[in-house]
């Protein structure tokens, strides 16, 4: 017992002071402010949930020592509860709690509901950013201009001597109009590289409390996702704001989710491919590289993936023989 205490006390230290380094402006420490998750997630998985939510209450706790009670109130919404309730959900045994569930049944969460959690947490928290914004400035309006005209001005050094294809200006416009969907999208991501990195981890140690999953072929997501994914997106374009910025956040998570899918669409496919090593690390240079390409190809495959079942039909192609045997 006191091991478990000890191990959540530095699981929040530790993701406090992950959390804490975001405010330096180098990427290192947005690199690891993005691991602040990790630590909670560790001791959730591999200690238990109670573990789990002593690592995240120190971790708020000590974030309002170092910083400001604002900032822990911040990092309790957006990174320290979310990574608590995705990684508990992960590892709770839900079926055992459901008396009509067949025998074979799997016991905990599948991948796909995981990983629908996690957009759901990114979506919400986008919305809740966005309604922020309008309820202080009193406006969508205003509250574009403001936000557009704060970080036009940060960035007008980054544009100085630039080419003029892109001002600083025109950078904030298209910033405070696609940054709801591309904060739900980057949160889902976050929690979900998060996840995947600690239950990897515990997996090593033996604590994974869990069978691991065959991701390519586990992760699928329901298929109505998809059409709500379609008429967000729809919505998005077709209605005034601030109406299509709430829609756009659930396209942003929901194609973030969908992206995913087509991910492991593409690992699942690729299997028994000479060449799969060199397809896959191509294609995630191109997903860091040029994301805005490859990312919506991906939640397209994911899309088609879930009406389609492309998994699916590729297993009931038989193997062709090898020339000469028969």
């Amino acid at each position: 017992m006191l091991h478990r205490f000890v191990v959540a006390i530095g699981a929040g230290c530790a993701a406090a002071l992950l959390f804490a380094v975001s405010t330096q402006p180098s990427l290192l420490a947005m690199a690891l402010a993005y691991l602040a998750p990790l630590p909670i997630m560790i001791a959730t998985l591999g200690w238990g949930l109670d573990a789990g939510a002593i690592a995240g209450g120190i971790s708020v706790a000590a974030l309002a020592l170092l910083s400001e009670p604002l900032s822990a109130l911040l990092f309790a919404a957006s990174v320290a509860g979310p990574a608590w309730a995705l990684a508990a959900f992960a590892i709770t045994p839900i079926a055992r709690y459901f008396r009509t569930h067949k025998p074979d049944a799997p016991v905990h969460p599948s991948v796909g509901a995981v990983v629908t959690l996690a957009a759901l947490f990114g979506i919400v928290g986008s919305a809740a950013v966005l309604t922020t914004i309008i309820v202080v400035y009193g406006g969508y309006r205003e509250g574009a201009r403001q936000v557009a005209s704060a970080v036009a001005a940060l960035a007008a050094d980054a544009f100085d001597g630039a080419p003029d294809q892109l001002t600083a200006r025109e950078f904030a416009d298209a910033l405070v109009r696609f940054g709801p969907p591309a904060i739900a999208a980057s949160t889902l991501m976050m929690l979900c590289v998060n996840l995947y990195a600690a239950a990897r981890s515990t997996q090593l140690s033996r604590n994974l409390p869990r069978p691991w999953p065959d991701l390519p072929t586990s992760l699928a997501l329901p298929w109505p996702l998809g059409v709500a994914f379609l008429a967000c997106l729809a919505a998005f374009y077709a209605l005034p704001s601030p109406a299509a910025q709430y829609f756009s956040v659930g396209a942003g998570g929901l194609g973030g989710a969908l992206a995913l899918q087509g991910l492991a669409v593409a690992h699942a496919l690729s299997r028994g491919l000479k060449m799969r090593p060199l397809m896959l690390v191509a294609l995630y240079a191109c997903c860091v590289l040029r994301a805005k390409y490859t990312l919506p190809v991906l939640a397209a495959l994911g899309l088609l993936d879930g009406f389609l079942r492309l998994r699916s039909r590729a297993a009931l192609i038989p193997t062709p023989t090898p020339t000469g045997q028969k």
